[in-house]
């Protein structure tokens, strides 16, 4: 029996000229659903795999919430009955925990929208004309007839990734996104309108407010995926699923927790798993424990030429899709409701440097002091503090991260509006005129998510870490497994940001609010923990074992065919040593563009611009 495919869903007008499009897509999707307008014409068309959208209707109107969420048929019915216009979604936005696309219909318009930190998208294109709107790039590609843009594949080749705006961009020509915090507003043949939903909140609250909010939207987010008495599966390893892990156990869920052992000896992630699973027991709380040994686990880049997932675009950590895939299966023993992990809480809770630049200006004492402790790479304070201040513009910092795309990354460069992005050693030159052209087109018109740099790079981040981690719910969804990424939530984001900047950068604190929010959450002793899993020889070594795997990324390559890359270069790379340390000798995002291009060269629909 084949696996189960990723669900997928396409949001229509509410005319007649979308019935093409119902056929269309029901040609080549004879699985697919179908939930009506309250006109009775064809309103969401979708492949859900087991998990049909909640929907609540009113006499002339209707709410879809697909996703993750709390919320009751009953509730949902209520707000849809008092849906008067597409605009009035702020109750349900309100009190939805969880992670959901919501869509709504009401006077012949239509509202989509996905979430604030980018985990739920929204992407939208023309199909004959007629608007429509769905949750898979790769869906709207193959009904609207579109073709690969090799340029915007080429971006995805910068490391450590493409800067905002290029990361949120898709990869299909006449594919647009949605931005984050914006819904699409549908009106018949009218061409689509977007509009703002969701703006972030003023970064005032000092250490013991923020906290608080943080384990609320955190213990939510959390609730909202389990029941108790169910069983459920928890990653545990570093700080951030020790909170999810011990949020699943006071909510009542009955779980096993999973650590993965590394197979370096200095990885200290098992003991601090076990010390998380002792205290939890003293506090009474029912959970179990397995460790998967070392040895029982795939090693980074193994199985990468054959792996496939049917992502949308290039998936960032394709080269730990084995490991992860066998670890949903270890999990999926145990018949969980849920898998859930801790991915989300370096976007959501670690330190941005821009803030620094923030705090000179405002505080300058505070911000000092800041600079002392976080000078690094020889770096005097003072001479970081002038560059973060002398940094003008975000238009400036993407014409200097054009102008730097084949030369030795300056690790300083973090503290101005990030870290600017390099294209690596093999890349051909149309790639890095392609890349840098796209860069300029971006300096001319901005799309900041936030005036602030450090505001903007936390936002930047969040949806840029959600977007890749999408890739893991799709594989998990392919498995039959929900996975949770309670992190992701826009409840726990908003109370992420809602912190003092120079409280959640403390220059000598790990993640300070994440900390004092699991106080009494999460045993005493695990809130001290400081280190964490680097991956760093992990790499090195599944690079050793899996030499022909890497090898074989240059026989046939997909990108040295579209002009991307130099196949010699690539070559001799790929038959040398696995470099973790220099940017424009990483492979990893060589290897998730390469693998998708081969996936979309097997699929007879897709095809490549010249």
């Amino acid at each position: 029996m084949s696996r189960p495919a990723a669900p997928w869903f396409v949001v229509l007008p509410d005319t007649g000229d979308a019935l093409p499009v119902v056929r269309a897509l029901r040609a080549a999707h004879p699985r697919a659903e179908e939930i009506r307008h309250p006109s009775g014409r064809p309103w969401l068309l979708g492949d859900w795999r087991g998990r049909r959208p909640l929907v609540g209707r009113g006499a002339d109107s209707a709410i879809a919430l697909m996703g993750t969420f709390s919320m009751t048929a009953e509730a949902l019915s209520a707000h849809a009955a008092r849906l008067s216009t597409v605009h009035g979604l702020g109750e349900v936005q309100e009190r939805l925990d969880g992670s959901a696309h919501v869509v709504a219909t009401a006077g012949g318009k239509v509202r989509v929208q996905g979430t604030a930190s980018g985990l739920r998208r929204v992407y939208r294109c023309a199909v004959n004309g007629v608007p429509v709107a769905g949750d898979r790039a790769a869906v709207l590609a193959a009904l609207a007839g579109a073709a690969v843009d090799p340029a915007r594949v080429a971006v995805r080749l910068l490391f450590p990734g493409p800067p905002w705006p290029l990361v949120w961009d898709s990869v299909w020509t006449g594919v647009q996104p949605v931005l984050p915090g914006h819904y699409l507003l549908l009106s018949g043949r009218d061409a689509p309108r977007e509009a703002r939903w969701w703006s972030p909140p003023v970064p005032d609250l000092p250490v013991t407010e923020a906290a608080g909010r943080l384990r609320t939207a955190l213990g939510g987010a959390v609730a909202a995926r389990v029941t108790p008495g169910r069983t459920v599966v928890a990653d545990l390893s570093g700080f951030d699923s020790s909170a999810v892990c011990s949020l699943a156990a006071r909510a009542g869920a009955d779980v096993v927790a999973l650590t993965a052992a590394q197979p370096v000896p200095v990885d200290d992630d098992v003991p601090w798993a076990e010390e998380t699973i002792a205290g939890l027991r003293r506090a009474g709380h029912r959970i179990g424990h397995e460790i998967v040994p070392a040895g029982d686990s795939p090693l980074v880049y193994d199985g990468i030429l054959s792996a496939r997932g049917g992502f949308d675009e290039p998936f960032a950590f394709v080269h730990h899709q084995r490991r992860f895939a066998y670890l949903l299966g270890r999990g999926a023993e145990h018949l969980p409701q849920a898998h859930l992990t801790g991915l989300g809480g370096d976007e959501m809770c670690v330190p941005a440097p821009p803030w620094q630049r923030t705090l000179l200006r405002r505080r300058p004492v505070e911000g000092f002091r800041h600079l002392r402790a976080a000078a690094r790479d020889g770096w005097s304070p003072a001479r970081v503090g002038l560059r973060l201040l002398g940094e003008r513009s975000y238009s400036a910092w993407l014409r200097a991260t054009a102008a730097g795309l084949d030369a030795a990354a300056d690790p300083s460069a973090v503290t101005g509006w990030g870290s600017r992005a390099v294209l690596p050693a093999w890349v051909a030159p149309d790639a890095v005129a392609a890349v840098r052209d796209l860069l300029l087109a971006a300096a001319g018109e901005p799309r900041l998510l936030a005036d602030d740099p450090g505001l903007h790079l936390l936002l930047a981040g969040a949806c840029a870490g959600a977007q890749a981690k999408r890739g893991f719910e799709q594989l998990a969804d392919r498995q039959g497994v929900r996975l949770g990424m309670p992190f992701f939530d826009d409840r726990v984001l908003a109370a992420a940001l809602a912190v003092r900047p120079a409280v959640r950068n403390d220059p000598v604190r790990h993640k300070p609010v994440l900390v004092e929010a699991m106080r009494g959450v999460v045993p005493a002793a695990v809130l001290g923990r400081v280190t964490r899993s680097s991956g760093t020889a992990a790499a090195v070594l599944g690079g050793r074992r899996h030499r022909g795997q890497l090898a074989g990324l240059a026989d046939g390559s997909r990108l040295a065919e579209l002009g991307l890359v130099d196949r010699s270069a690539l070559r001799a790379a790929v038959h040398g040593p696995v470099d973790v340390r220099t940017p424009r000798r990483r492979i990893e995002p060589t290897i998730g563009s390469e693998i998708w291009l081969r996936e979309q060269s097997e699929e007879p629909r897709a095809r490549t611009d010249p």
